[in-house]
């Protein structure tokens, strides 16, 4: 039986995430009201500059295909996130507080897994749950009055594919990543390069 993976926000986060299950052969659903501007091409790696102007899913559905992902696995939605579009397990990586809540509060009274990412500045944040678990409101409670716009603050590109890749990690039953390995590295004396001698350089 085929899994839909709804994809809420196809930006920072939203374009890694379908580029990797679409590849997967997953079937996914990207869902934005927005379209491409041309300061969102730095870290939103399917858009193109052809693309400024062009709603989000469409140019996104379009980068997947010529990358090999056949067209009857994406169904590209141009709409503001609503609790009747929930799949088999949804990733909310949109840029807005209330729709985050909004999709966690939607999942848990469904019953649907899902991943919540977020990216501002250098800095990210995974959340992951499943039916019966703690949820995104547990931890957080309300979304928060003043926090600063992604737009305001800016956001690292490259941050945006360390935390969709962690996304991936923490989706219940996906298994599509290793978990990792933290490994502590001390100078060594006699190290031909930062040792003592420096051998290297003699």
């Amino acid at each position: 039986m085929s899994t839909t993976h709804v994809i809420v926000g196809v930006g920072g986060l939203g374009c890694p995430l379908a580029l990797d299950l679409g590849l997967r052969g997953e079937r996914i659903v990207l869902v934005d009201f927005d379209r491409v501007e041309l300061s969102n091409l730095p870290r939103q790696i399917l858009f193109r500059t052809e693309d400024v102007g062009r709603p989000k899913v469409e140019a996104a559905a379009d980068a997947l295909v010529r990358r090999g992902v056949a067209a009857a696995r994406i169904e590209p939605i141009m709409a503001v996130w609503h609790p009747g579009l929930l799949g088999d397990d949804v990733f909310e990586g949109s840029d807005d507080l209330v729709t985050k809540f909004a999709v966690s509060d939607a999942c848990v009274a469904a019953g649907v897994p899902c991943v919540v990412g977020g990216v501002l500045r250098h800095a990210g944040q995974v959340f992951g749950f499943r039916p019966g678990l703690a949820c995104y409101r547990c931890l957080f409670e309300e979304p928060p009055p003043d926090a600063p716009s992604c737009a305001d603050a800016g956001v690292l590109g490259p941050m945006c594919l360390l935390v969709a890749a962690e996304m991936l990690r923490a989706a219940p039953g996906l298994l599509l990543l290793p978990e990792g390995r933290r490994v502590t590295v001390r100078r060594r004396a006699g190290c031909a390069a930062c040792g003592v001698s420096k051998e290297l350089f003699a």
